[in-house]
């Protein structure tokens, strides 16, 4: 049999629980509710391409964001954006840097591209040192150097101050900017992309206006980069649906800052709920709680009682990473781990 390149062949596949559940809180998806059900293929010619540049929605975004229209590019949700900058960069045995615990997907790109994914640890509450970034960074030069904030699974988020020291001590590599929960809590970059020629930010719809079924993600830097790269974007890489059904949600905006005031809310209540129940609940400025517990064996105990929450297999340490839910689902969460506690 023909086999996979060197670099992904001990890959294993991602898939996500497809099992019944009640409450679904593994993989910090939200409902915000800002579309309503309309007859889209009214408004759609399916047997058309769709707009490959996807104008309308980039200066939606522009709008939004505060950029230019020209300082974007889209693609299927962020992660592809993020790929896509790996492959375009990284020659076989280069090398990408960032922290862990992170988005698993970086190292999965990083094979994919023949590139070397250098992890620097995170200290014992998952917070991070910039200075040994910065370091780091002198040492090995990196093609790229990604940095997730707020993290994903930790929820640790880096002052801008500190992402703007790293900006100015590391001019040499490419460096990514995950800010897909940044709405949640903290200050964007997207206003420094025309300062630094190497900084690129990637957004989402995916999280804050609970688009995620829609996968809509951007890209957002300078014109010279999105210029030498949009030379190997897919033509038509995002759908039609995807492109009307965003420009939508951007027009709803405003609706967005009371969307995410209310999740910042129910996330210091399930905060505290979950520390009253023993759990060891890390700072979070995301959709999402980080925690720590002694049992094992919750992730099972609450799929058998249709809850769903992420188990993070962090050594011989349970973790789990909770989504926020509505008021009701929080509320039915906290109800099953009394129980099962």
């Amino acid at each position: 049999m023909i086999e996979l390149k060197r670099s992904v062949r001990n890959l294993k596949p991602y898939f996500v629980n497809q099992v019944p559940y009640r409450v679904k809180m593994d993989a910090n998806e939200t409902k915000n509710y800002l579309l309503d059900q309309e007859a889209l293929f009214e408004k759609i010619e399916a047997n058309i391409y769709p707009d490959s540049d996807a104008t309308v929605l980039r200066q939606k975004m522009a709008d939004y964001y505060g950029c230019g229209q020209n300082n974007i590019m889209v693609g299927n949700g962020s992660s592809d954006m993020i790929n896509l900058v790996i492959n375009g960069f990284c020659e076989t045995d280069d090398s990408v840097l960032s922290f862990t615990p992170s988005f698993s997907m970086y190292e999965t790109y990083c094979d994919m591209a023949g590139a070397r994914l250098v992890k620097l640890g995170s200290n014992g509450d998952f917070s991070v040192e910039l200075d040994e970034l910065i370091d780091k960074a002198r040492e090995i030069m990196p093609k790229i150097v990604i940095i997730c904030n707020p993290n994903n699974p930790t929820g640790y988020y880096i002052e801008k101050k500190d992402v703007i020291r790293a900006l100015d001590q590391i001019k040499d590599s490419i460096i990514i900017l995950d800010e897909a929960y940044i709405d949640f809590g903290g200050e964007s970059c997207v206003d420094l992309v025309d300062q630094y020629e190497n900084l690129i930010v990637m957004r989402t719809l995916s999280k804050a206006f609970g688009l995620a079924a829609l996968r809509v993600g951007c890209m957002i830097t300078n014109e010279a980069m999105v210029n030498k790269l949009w030379a190997i974007k897919s033509p038509y890489n995002l759908n039609a649906i995807s492109q009307y059904y965003g420009t939508m949600a951007l027009d709803r905006s405003s609706e967005v800052t009371a969307f995410v005031e209310e999740i910042a809310i129910h996330r210091e209540k399930l905060a505290a709920k979950l520390k009253a129940l023993d759990f060891e609940v890390y700072p979070s400025k995301a959709n999402f709680i980080f925690v720590k517990h002694n049992r094992h064996d919750l992730f099972e105990q609450l799929c058998e009682r249709g809850i769903l929450i992420r188990k993070m297999p962090m050594g011989q340490v349970s973790y789990y990473r909770i989504s926020v839910g509505t008021l009701e689902e929080n509320e039915i969460l906290i109800k099953e781990l009394e129980e099962i506690l």
